[in-house]
């Protein structure tokens, strides 16, 4: 009888240490995981990620610097009665961001807003996209006509396609003028 007393007392103590040292483990692999995770965090504040993160996320939803800038065109197209729609947006990749919309959802009628980190980044991007560098041009080909706007480091962009080419010409053009002209 005593010999079991000993025995149970025996492998209480010891289920008890290995409870104690499960728990002890999974603490030290969450502390583990946890500082893992608080060191990635202090990494992308000094190194500015998180900034640059965050900015490009406010600009890709129309916030932040470039927010004033797609709610003035888009308030000055519904003053027109044309509604922005399917509003797309992508970086560059070297600190510019472009919009994309449909003119009353018309995949016909196509504005895009290029907006680049200065006036030499929207000199050399324009000229890549559209073999155009001047503020102002008119591309036309059987398949439509692209009229480019630019200012300082914006570029506007229309093109439409198909029979329908003279539709919002005159609309676009006339809040391209506005929109740039509030540029600073």
């Amino acid at each position: 009888m005593w010999f079991g007393r000993k025995v149970r007392s025996l492998i209480g103590r010891t289920i008890k240490s290995v409870l104690v040292s499960g728990v002890l483990i999974t603490n030290a692999w969450a502390l583990v995981a946890c500082s893992a995770s608080s060191i990635e965090q202090e990494r992308k504040v000094y190194t500015r990620e998180a900034t640059d993160e965050g900015n490009m996320r406010a600009q890709s939803q129309g916030h932040g610097l470039n927010g004033a800038l797609a709610n003035e065109m888009s308030k000055s197209f519904e003053a027109k009665g044309i509604q922005l729609m399917n509003n797309m947006s992508a970086d560059d990749g070297h600190g510019g961001i472009s919009y994309m919309y449909l003119l009353n959802g018309s995949g016909r009628h196509i504005v895009k807003v290029h907006i680049f980190s200065d006036k030499a980044a929207r000199v050399a991007g324009m000229k890549q996209m559209y073999s155009e560098h001047s503020d102002e041009a008119v591309l036309e080909n059987v398949l439509g006509r692209t009229t480019i706007r630019s200012k300082d480091y914006v570029s506007l962009v229309y093109t439409a396609s198909g029979g329908e080419k003279d539709e919002y010409e005159q609309d676009v053009m006339q809040v391209f003028q506005h929109v740039l002209e509030q540029l600073r």
